[in-house]
């Protein structure tokens, strides 16, 4: 029941800078951590010491804290991390989510928009720290989940290859790395304003793929065979994922192929964890919370949904994570 104390410890320390502190400056004693942060000694201390006691710190005699294994995947002050999906799933604005569940069910109303009167994505656009942590957050997920699924599939049988909802470009900038193939991506012009940067930052070069910017709901731009969308459909509802999806339709060639790259809800008879850890219908239940109509399908749903807008199943591909790849052709 006490599982929201480390889930709270846990991002106030990854908040205030801690685990950045220990990376870069190595064992500290609260008295040094809490004057870099400008916080009350004593009331740190209990933080400190509980993160300890969860093995995310280590703590030694004198008050001493040193990082540790799992402190250093949570150091936010580099390249996107874990530290950076934490503080976006636990930042207040989605806390505030949670706390009004009940009564958003009986209201039948998205709790992140209730509680916060205005939806997640307009909201991270009008924060700038909690927009750069979204980016970053999803910088992550796609850079933790990219060798595997680009081991799965072949993008090099495609010409061009369009991310739509791609944010800072990881994985259409992976995939042209890989494959050789020519790359666009596609996603709002705030999202995509530091595409360029972050692309160079691993290695891609810039030029080598077309940074487009637009709204799905009114046009996706033509020019490529292939069509990726890495957990982007997910966060919309049956009616405006069938929106975005015939934009989609409308984008590709006859031959031209749609490919989700998704994690699926298990039926009864699949397992309920992925093979890194993922339990998808937990997760589920985070982006139900959070979005509009989100929510992760199972590989059923999906189906039925790409086939009203007149998408058909060629293959369905595993990874060795949670993502799947769904290859859809036009009907």
């Amino acid at each position: 029941m006490l599982t929201f104390v480390k889930s709270q410890c846990t991002y106030t320390a990854a908040r205030l800078g801690i685990f950045d502190l220990l990376d870069d400056r190595g064992e500290q004693t609260v008295e040094d951590l809490a004057q870099a942060t400008n916080t009350d000694i004593e009331r740190l201390y209990f933080i400190l010491r509980a993160l300890a006691h969860v093995e995310v710190l280590t703590e030694k005699p004198g008050r001493i804290f040193a990082p540790t294994e799992t402190s250093t995947l949570l150091v936010t002050n580099k390249d996107p991390s874990v530290g950076h999906l934490l503080m976006h799933l636990i930042e207040p604005a989605q806390w505030d989510a949670w706390k009004v569940l009940p009564e958003a069910l009986e209201k039948g109303v998205v709790p992140f928009e209730l509680a916060n009167k205005k939806g997640v994505y307009q909201y991270c656009y009008d924060n700038e720290w909690s927009k750069d942590t979204f980016i970053k957050a999803m910088s992550f997920l796609t850079n933790s989940q990219v060798d595997g699924l680009l081991d799965a599939y072949d993008f090099g049988q495609y010409e061009t290859v369009m991310d739509v909802g791609g944010g800072q470009g990881g994985l259409i900038a992976n995939i042209v790395k890989r494959y050789g193939c020519k790359g666009v991506l596609f996603d709002l012009p705030d999202v995509a304003d530091t595409a360029r940067e972050y692309m160079a930052s691993i290695g891609v070069d810039p030029g080598a793929i077309a940074i487009k910017t637009g709204d799905v709901f009114e046009k996706i731009p033509k020019g490529a065979q292939a069509i990726v969308m890495k957990h982007f459909i997910s966060a919309w509802s049956d009616e405006d994922a069938l929106k975005i999806l015939a934009n989609c339709k409308a984008a590709l060639p006859q031959d031209g192929r749609l490919i989700l790259l998704q994690s699926f809800v298990p039926d009864l008879d699949e397992p309920k964890t992925e093979a890194d850890g993922i339990m998808p219908g937990i997760f589920a239940v985070q982006i139900n919370v959070a979005t509009p109509g989100g929510g992760w399908r199972t590989k059923k749903q999906f189906q039925e949904l790409f086939a009203k807008s007149g998408f058909k199943l060629e293959k369905t591909v595993k990874t060795s994570n949670s993502l799947s790849i769904m290859e859809f052709k036009l009907n």
